[in-house]
């Protein structure tokens, strides 16, 4: 979603699938209950307080720049939350105990989603002593053809879409403080094949992307990965 122009508070929303979907069956399903804000279109470093014209012009560059169209798409857009921190706070919460990348191998010869490999991430530069971000994450697996997430105590993440057997090309996104990664059945010859999970503090907004790489391991008698 955002803005069509400086002048209007007119928006502009792109629907993800799933959005399109819950708005399509006309069952009042479509309810917004959390937003948040980015700046990802600011470049601060703009600001010109030597500006002849006077304080009311040092920003006047800034609130000159194009905003960008809205997009799905999580690698280009929100990438750069506004959050609200104590005063005098000089680091921003980052995300650690995370890979860089995980693997998880479907075995031809299980008939259920294989893998199960766990991301338990914990932040930095948090207020207070925590070290995890007091409304947990978010998980967003951007093709969740391939494999699917879900979260502690479910066997398949709560949704009018079982990922776990879905073969869409689509984004799924869990929430909690932790996930789990299963591999979805695939091909011999899609062995290799990779997608990102974008992990992002719920409370202080902080973000972290990991590779997910999944792999096909021949089996013909079955067994757990």
């Amino acid at each position: 979603m955002g803005y069509l122009n400086n002048a209007t508070t007119v928006l502009d929303a792109v629907l993800t699938k799933k959005g399109r979907e819950l708005l399509a069956r006309g069952q009042n399903e479509f309810q917004i209950t959390k937003f948040a804000l980015a700046d990802d279109e600011i470049d601060y470093s703009l600001w010109n307080e030597t500006n002849s014209l006077g304080t009311d012009y040092y920003g006047k560059i800034i609130e000159s720049l194009p905003l960008l169209e809205p997009t799905s798409n999580a690698n280009t857009t929100m990438r750069y939350k506004l959050v609200t921190r104590e005063a005098g706070t000089n680091k921003m919460a980052s995300i650690y105990n995370v890979e860089d990348s995980y693997t998880v191998e479907w075995n031809s010869g299980d008939s259920t989603p294989g893998g199960g490999k766990g991301i338990t991430p914990n932040s930095l530069n948090l207020p207070g002593n925590g070290d995890t971000d007091e409304d947990g994450y978010s998980f967003t697996i951007l093709n969740s053809s391939i494999a699917f997430l879900i979260t502690a105590g479910s066997d398949v993440a709560p949704s009018s879409i079982n990922y776990a057997t879905s073969n869409q090309n689509m984004s799924q996104t869990v929430y909690g403080t932790s996930c789990t990664i299963k591999a979805k059945s695939i091909l011999e010859s899609q062995t290799g094949a990779t997608t990102t999970v974008i992990i992002t503090g719920l409370t202080y907004g902080a973000t972290r992307a990991c590779t997910i790489k999944v792999n096909y391991l021949a089996n013909t008698n079955g067994g757990s990965n």
